[in-house]
């Protein structure tokens, strides 16, 4: 047993839960454009969620987020777990990317990005 993990894990860490949040990202952006087709495809996706059909697709992109962490997590980690990675960049990288998504999930900015103007009508 050692004592303190090697950095390729807390590398594969950050990078599973940042592509969770990017596939999360894709998937309500995707609902967005595309809600007809996306949405029956992520309720679909949701019904294992206790209470799916109260928040409906919302559900769905829970799922996608869920798979691709855990998924990536698994990967990334027999990738990375026995090597060593600079830390510093890495968490950089992380926090870039966390704002990143964060802002992209701001509605002023998906407004922006759908040419949707929200004081006029449709």
């Amino acid at each position: 047993m050692r004592a303190t993990p090697k950095s390729g894990e807390l590398a594969a860490a950050l990078l599973a839960m940042w592509l969770g949040m990017a596939a999360l990202l894709a998937s309500h952006l995707w609902s967005m454009a595309m809600p007809s087709k996306a949405n029956l495809f992520l309720l679909k996706l949701a019904v294992w969620i206790p209470g799916w059909q109260k928040i409906g697709p919302f559900a769905g992109k829970e799922t996608i987020g869920l798979i691709v962490w855990l998924g990536s997590w698994v990967l990334l980690f027999l990738l990375l777990h026995r090597r060593s990675v600079p830390l510093k960049p890495a968490l950089y990288a992380f926090l870039a990317g966390v704002l990143l998504v964060t802002l992209l999930f701001w509605p002023p900015v998906i407004h922006a990005w759908f040419g949707w103007n929200p004081t006029t009508a449709s």
